[in-house]
């Protein structure tokens, strides 16, 4: 499907929405999804129909039918459930929504779980992997670094507080190596979307970020300037999680649905264009102990209360 088309197509889904003052956004489907539900597989889930769909990394339900449209339609054929929007504007949100059943299931990263979790006891249902998804630690190349160990009493340069590439897996990948910020071994500095660039000006004598940045680095000051200190593991998958209320059974049927239904719902969650990041993605069982890393990222961070972490427009 070309991608124009797609634009169109949920633009013009969104002004039916509006059209229809707002009832059509709650239905999110036909009204024959809601009705076999109650008497075919998704029994188990009919009773908290419509069910409310979100993505922490999207705010405003204009821009959630553009990436989401597709995806939403596909997730009533795969459930037999209708599917509705519910927009969050921030993480914040989303754990008083789902704390209040104001929201079903919600498509979010690693930091994010692990504050829904501790808020609002949040499900996990299905990891979604992601190519080259970890974090990596880079030096200038003239730079006396050895290893990750040598950055006692030095500086790393980060992405904003909170970032699981760009920020949390740098800081455990210094816990990895025995070295605590919280007790001075490293100084770290969050930069937010200037760490590239402050680390390319002179700042800082190494850049914690995901590996995906490394050859902006390169470009920035040429390929021999820089080196890669050390890659860390493979980070934790993005997930879809669902609110405790809808029941270990309810959220058992959708975990089954979401993967035996992988490949469809993966191409709509990727066609629009929007979501390059899930190209060559696949579900995979998500548990909560898949966590544990973000968690000590956290806490390195100093954020042993994981709820305090500021959301982005805190910061």
């Amino acid at each position: 499907m070309k991608r124009k088309f797609l634009a169109l197509s949920a633009t013009a889904t969104l002004l039916a929405l509006t059209a229809c003052g707002g009832g059509a956004e709650a239905d999110g489907g036909d009204s024959g999804a809601q009705a076999s539900a109650a008497t075919g597989p998704g029994a188990v889930c009919a009773q908290h129909e419509p069910l409310r769909f979100s993505d922490t990394g999207v705010e405003g339900l204009e821009t959630l039918v553009l990436e989401f449209e597709d995806f939403r339609v596909a997730l009533e054929e795969a459930t037999g459930l209708a599917v509705e929007f519910q927009p969050m504007a921030s993480r914040t949100a989303a754990a008083t929504a789902l704390e209040y059943d104001d929201l079903d299931v919600l498509l979010t990263g690693p930091a994010e779980y692990v504050v829904l979790k501790q808020e609002a006891d949040a499900i996990p249902l299905v990891g979604v992997t992601r190519e080259n998804y970890q974090a990596a630690i880079i030096k200038r190349s003239d730079s006396d670094l050895n290893s990750v160990a040598d950055l006692k009493g030095k500086t790393m340069i980060t992405k904003e507080v909170g970032s699981t590439s760009g920020h949390l897996g740098p800081l455990e990948m210094l816990v990895s190596a025995g070295l605590d910020p919280n007790v001075g071994d490293v100084e770290v500095m969050p930069l937010s979307n200037t760490h590239i660039e402050a680390f390319v000006s002179g700042d800082g004598d190494a850049l914690g970020t995901g590996i995906s940045d490394f050859e902006t680095v390169q470009e920035a000051m040429g390929e021999d300037a820089v080196q890669l200190l050390e890659t860390g593991p493979a980070l934790p998958n993005d997930l879809f999680i669902a609110r405790t209320g809808l029941g270990q059974d309810c959220a058992d049927y959708l975990q089954q649905s979401l993967t035996e239904n992988q490949d469809v719902l993966l191409e709509a969650i990727t066609q629009t264009g929007e979501n390059d990041k899930y190209i060559g993605s696949e579900f995979i069982e998500a548990t909560d102990a898949d966590y544990d890393p973000t968690r000590r990222a956290f806490e390195a961070a100093g954020f042993t209360q994981y709820s305090d972490l500021p959301d982005e427009d805190e910061q």
